[in-house]
Formats: structure tokens, sequence, C-alpha cells
């Protein structure tokens, strides 16, 4: 590739990282093609983007989004992964991906401009997904009100109750 060739590869790529809600930089030195075919289009099925790419490129990248904390993990075969929407779900998928294929791993992330370490990446793959939160969220709001049908509704009930066990004391 011709260096102007390069200039607008690392510019095209550090463009997509600005609009990215976050990335994460993977490792997949060993894999086959099927493989990484299967990864790729796990991730770009939401949406968002998974790339190889030069070492060298993504630094300048990075560097030029001012990004330089993950200038130490850009080592042997990297992958990028962009992320568009839903870095949860992402990593859910990447998590899988890396239990699935023992040479396909996480490297670092970064989100809301920090550096995630691998570790902290897996904990926010573990996470529920965000339906999941509304549900419990919904089911946390809804029980108050649930609660309170319930206790009135046991009102007429032991008023019954108390009824009918006056109605058979006075049939003895």
């Amino acid at each position: 590739m011709k260096k102007e060739q390069k200039v607008e590869l690392a510019k095209g790529v550090a463009d997509e990282i600005t609009g990215a809600e976050g990335i994460i930089i993977t490792s997949f030195k060993g894999l086959t093609f099927p493989q990484m075919d299967n990864i790729r289009r796990a991730v770009k099925s939401g949406g968002n983007d998974f790339r190889v790419i030069k070492n060298s490129l993504l630094k300048k990248a990075l560097n030029s989004r001012n990004i330089d904390i993950l200038d130490r993990f850009l080592t042997e075969s990297t992958a990028l992964v962009l992320v568009r929407k839903e870095f949860a779900a992402v990593a859910k998928d990447i998590k899988k991906y890396a239990k699935d294929y023992s040479q396909f791993t996480v490297k670092a992330g970064y989100l809301e401009n920090k550096l995630l370490t691998k570790e902290e990446v897996i904990a926010i793959a573990d996470l529920p997904s965000r339906d999941q939160l509304l549900a419990q969220l919904f089911a946390t709001m809804n029980a108050p009100a649930q609660n309170f049908v319930s206790l009135l509704a046991n009102i007429p009930r032991s008023l019954l109750n108390v009824l009918n066990a006056v109605k058979e004391n006075k049939e003895k």
C-alpha cells in the first residue's frame, strides 16, 4: 500500500472511532478464516464493525483522536471491534467467541474515554441485557401497586371469612 493510501485508511478508521460508542481490541492469532468469519458476522449483525488492521495504522488512528492509552495493547495480530450501539451486547458476543475459540482473546477496551482491561470488558459482558434490566425495573416499579391492590382485595375477603365464622357459630 502506498503512503497516501495508508494515511487515508488511518484517517477513515479515526473517523469511525470518533463515531463509535466504544472499541474492543482483540487478538486472533491462530484462528481459521471460517472462525474469523463467524465472529465478523456476529459483530456486524448488530450494526457494529469488526476488522483486522495493522497495529501501526490503528496506532496512528487512535493517536489522532488522542487515545494513546491503548498503544501498549497493539502487539501481535490485532482485530478492532467498533461498537456503535450496545457495548454490553457486543462484549457478550466477544466473550462467547473467546470461550469457543481459545486463540481468540480480548486485549482491552475503550468506553467513555476510559481504558477497560480485559477483565472489565468481560465484567461488562456478564451484565444483564438492557431488556432484562428494563424488565427488572418495571417489575420493581409495579410491585407496590400490585401489593396495594392485593391488600385492598384482602379486606372484603377477611370480612367475608369473619361473617362465615359467625354464621357457623350460630348454626351450632
